[in-house]
C-alpha cells in the first residue's frame, strides 16, 4: 500500500489553491500588514484589493512570517492520518524566519510522524513551481523515504528559474526585501530591470540578470535568458512555466505571454497573484518561473 503524504506551503505561490492538483494540501496565509491593521488572503483582501489601495492612497504594506501555531495546528490535525509530512518554503534566503519556523515544527515531531522541509530557494511563482514539481515527485513515487524526497527536491529547488520584471522596486524596498541604494537604481537611471532567482546559484537571493529602457527590451532579453539556460542545462523542453501578472502594462505581458509561448514547454500556466505577493510586486510588476 502506498504511503500517505501531506503537504503544507503557504499562500505565496503564484497560484492560487485550484491550481494545484493535489488533495492532500493546506496552504498557510501570511499576515500583511496595511499600516497597522493585519490582514489576510480572502475573497476580499487579495492582490488587486491591495494594488488598488497602492495605487488610490498610497499605503505602505509589509508582510510578517509565518505563524507557528497555526503550522502546528495543521500537523496535528493530519498527523495520525498520514505517514510523512512535506512542507514546501519560500527561499530562506529571502525569509530565514520562515524556514526557521518550519524546522522548528519538524523538530517537535521528531519521532511522531517524519517532515521534510523544502528550502525553495524561490519567491512568488517559484515557490509555486517547486511546490508543483514536489507534488509531481509524490504522485510519480508515493513510497520515497524522506531522505529521498528531500534529495529529489533539491533536484527541482536547483532547476526552477524565475525572471522577474519590477517596474517600480520600491515596493521592494518599502517591504525590506533591498536596500534604499539598489531601489533608487532603475528611478534614476530609468532603467526597467530584470531580476533573477536562480536555483543553482545556491544562494536563493535576487540577482540582477538584464536591464532594459522599454519593455519589449526587457521582455526580449528574458526570453534569450530562456533560451540561454536551457542550452546550459541541455534542456530541450521546459517542464513547466508560470506566468504571473500584478495588473497593469497589459500590452507588455501579452507580447512576453506570446514570445514564450513559442518555447518548447510541457505546461504553461497563467499564475494567480495573491496578497503576500503584491506587497513587494507592485502595480505593473510581472515574473515568468520555469522549471527544466
Amino acid at each position: 500500500m502506498s504511503q500517505k503524504i501531506f503537504v503544507i506551503s503557504a499562500d505565496n505561490l503564484g497560484l492560487s489553491r485550484d491550481q494545484v492538483d493535489y488533495p492532500d494540501l493546506e496552504l498557510l496565509r501570511f499576515p500583511v500588514f496595511v499600516g497597522d491593521k493585519e490582514y489576510r488572503q480572502d475573497e476580499v483582501h487579495n492582490a488587486k484589493w491591495l494594488l488598488q489601495k497602492y495605487a488610490n492612497e498610497q499605503v505602505v504594506a509589509k508582510s510578517s512570517t509565518l505563524v507557528k501555531q497555526e503550522m502546528v495546528d495543521i500537523v496535528e490535525r493530519v498527523r495520525s492520518s498520514y505517514d510523512m509530512i512535506v512542507q514546501v518554503v519560500m527561499g530562506s534566503g529571502m525569509s530565514s524566519a520562515s524556514f526557521v519556523v518550519a524546522e522548528n515544527v519538524r523538530k517537535m515531531y521528531e519521532g511522531i510522524i517524519p517532515i521534510v522541509n523544502v528550502d525553495s530557494s524561490q519567491v512568488i511563482n517559484g515557490v509555486g513551481n517547486v511546490l508543483l514539481g514536489v507534488i509531481d515527485l509524490i504522485k510519480s513515487n508515493p513510497n520515497l523515504s524522506p531522505e529521498e524526497i528531500a534529495q529529489k527536491s533539491k533536484d527541482v529547488v536547483q532547476n526552477t528559474f524565475t525572471y522577474f520584471i519590477f517596474p517600480d522596486l520600491n515596493y521592494l524596498y518599502r517591504g525590506g526585501r533591498i536596500g534604499k541604494a539598489k531601489s533608487l537604481v532603475g528611478t534614476i537611471m530609468k532603467i526597467i530591470p530584470i531580476i533573477g532567482m536562480l536555483g543553482d546559484n545556491g544562494e536563493g537571493v535576487m540577482v540582477p540578470v538584464g536591464k532594459g529602457r522599454t519593455f519589449k527590451q526587457v521582455n526580449t532579453q528574458l526570453v534569450e535568458l530562456i533560451k540561454a539556460k536551457m542550452a546550459e542545462k541541455s534542456a530541450s523542453t521546459i517542464k513547466r512555466m508560470n506566468l504571473t501578472h500584478f495588473g497593469g502594462n497589459d500590452e507588455a505581458v501579452a507580447e512576453l505571454k506570446e514570445m514564450v509561448g513559442k518555447l518548447p514547454c510541457n505546461d504553461f500556466i497563467i499564475g494567480t497573484p495573491n496578497l503576500v505577493e503584491a506587497v513587494y510586486a507592485g502595480p505593473g510588476a510581472y515574473c515568468l518561473s520555469m522549471s527544466l
